[in-house]
């Protein structure tokens, strides 16, 4: 493993780990992670997805997003946007280290950012998707509303946890991004996974992604799996099944 740092648009640094899974001089075959809203590359499932990868041949980045973790930037700042443009730096690092072909793995929010950067990318060769959000706005309503009344407990003198929230532009740009449209747009073969029992992020979504994806597509909805697939049989299975589409999709 190697620790990178490269930096967005706004000059942020963002802070990564290379996993290396080509003997090469490049990184060939490269996979790159897109964590949750509420996650970061030091995530379970990020460390899961990255091991794995990596023991079939592939190179995999796993970085933070402007948001969270190492990386600079404020949580207050966060918008699907500015995570499409980390993104954006995410894949000109791999590819400025021999990665090729490149292939994307979101979770959550990061599978609306990995449908959002693919639509304008046609060089992306291989897509899957966590319990992606296929409606921004709807989670936005939701989140909106969970922080008028995490507002009232606080005038109401409740002693809450850690401090932090989406700030207004996270709202505001929610509404303004087309997952659906974007899916329409996207070249790459696309894998939607999801969980029927999903709490945070409606099952819904994943069969509108998949009925509006424009190429080759998938979807696989886990009866009893829930938003971050913590059982582990769920979690081995999602894992599963996107190391096969890689490798189906991705040549190594």
């Amino acid at each position: 493993m190697e620790k990178v740092v490269f930096r967005n648009s706004l000059n942020q640094r963002l802070f990564g780990v290379l996993h290396r899974g080509s003997s090469g001089p490049g990184l060939g075959a490269t996979i790159v992670l897109c964590h949750g809203m509420m996650s970061a590359k030091e995530g379970t499932k990020q460390k899961a997805f990255a091991q794995a990868f990596e023991e079939t041949g592939f190179s995999v980045l796993r970085f933070d997003f402007s948001f969270c973790g190492e990386s600079e930037g404020r949580f207050e700042e966060i918008t699907f946007a500015q995570e499409v443009d980390d993104l954006r730096a995410a894949v000109g690092c791999v590819r400025e280290r021999g990665g090729n072909p490149v292939g994307l793995l979101g979770s959550s929010m990061g599978g609306a950012v990995a449908l959002l950067y693919a639509s304008g990318d046609p060089s992306i060769e291989a897509l899957v998707t966590l319990a992606a959000v296929g409606r921004p706005a709807g989670i936005a309503d939701g989140m909106e509303d969970l922080k008028r009344k995490t507002q009232e407990w606080k005038d109401e003198g409740y002693q809450l946890g850690a401090e932090g929230e989406p700030g207004d532009k996270f709202f505001e740009d929610a509404r303004k991004q087309d997952v659906l449209e974007a899916a329409r747009r996207v070249e790459a073969p696309l894998l939607v996974l999801h969980g029927g029992m999903d709490e945070v992020v409606p099952v819904e979504d994943a069969y509108a992604i998949h009925a509006n994806a424009g190429g080759s597509k998938e979807l696989k909805v886990l009866p009893g799996g829930d938003h971050r697939f913590t059982r582990p049989e769920d979690l081995e299975e999602v894992l599963h099944a996107a190391r096969d589409w890689f490798m189906k999709y991705l040549k190594l």
